[in-house]
């Protein structure tokens, strides 16, 4: 065989490769997709059921509250019905400055996050969850990170850690007519092709936005 033959058939093994990793990557993002969008719907059912017995559950026993009440009161228990009542109305003031301390803490959180670049609402929403979970209430009713850091501080610190890099879009090189190279970040390396990642490298692309932002992967 020339050398000019043998150059051709490995070329045209090149192309056959590539066209059958690209084929592959196709198969395994639609396969992603489908599982990310089973996921989310037994999610939603899930929480949707679960709502509901609640309200249920709810509503149940403030009807049997009132039963009781009225059965307090056809008895002539009136004193026994009132403090029924002041229970009760007790409880839902008790619930309500919950909310409202709630919402408070939620202004707080979504006030110092903006501005920050994240991939996609879905690390955003993951970002501000996280940071949720570390606040407390000082002696003053303010909150505060949970070692007495002010939410704006502990958001900064958020940002600068190394672990929570990939909620955020790639920051861009300031070098002149240098390309930063794309460093592992969030589990999974974004120069590995598609088609040699494991399972967990794969669901790690996906939660970091990787795969919906449209990523061409090789």
């Amino acid at each position: 065989m020339s050398i000019e033959n043998e150059n051709s058939v490995n070329e045209e093994a090149a192309q056959t490769e590539v066209s059958q990793a690209e084929e592959v990557s196709k198969i395994i993002e639609a396969r992603v997709a489908e599982e990310l969008a089973g996921i989310k719907e037994k999610l939603n059912n899930a929480y949707s059921a679960r709502d509901e017995a609640v309200k249920k559950a709810v509503a149940f026993e403030e009807e049997k509250k009132e039963h009781e009440i009225k059965r307090l009161e056809d008895d002539g228990k009136h004193k026994e019905a009132a403090d029924l009542k002041l229970a009760e109305l007790t409880a839902r003031l008790g619930e309500r400055d919950r909310q409202i301390t709630e919402l408070t803490r939620d202004n707080v959180v979504r006030d110092a996050l903006k501005g920050m670049d994240f991939r996609n609402d879905t690390a955003a929403d993951f970002a501000y969850k996280d940071v949720v979970s570390q606040l407390i209430q000082d002696e003053n009713g303010l909150w505060v990170h949970r070692t007495g850091a002010s939410v704006k501080d502990y958001i900064d610190s958020f940002r600068k850690d190394e672990d929570k890099e990939f909620l955020f879009k790639p920051r861009q090189s300031s070098g002149a007519g240098t390309q930063a190279s794309q460093a592992p970040t969030g589990g999974f390396d974004s120069n590995k092709p598609l088609s040699e990642m494991s399972i967990d490298e794969i669901m790690s692309a996906a939660a970091s936005g990787a795969l919906d932002d449209g990523q061409k992967w090789l």
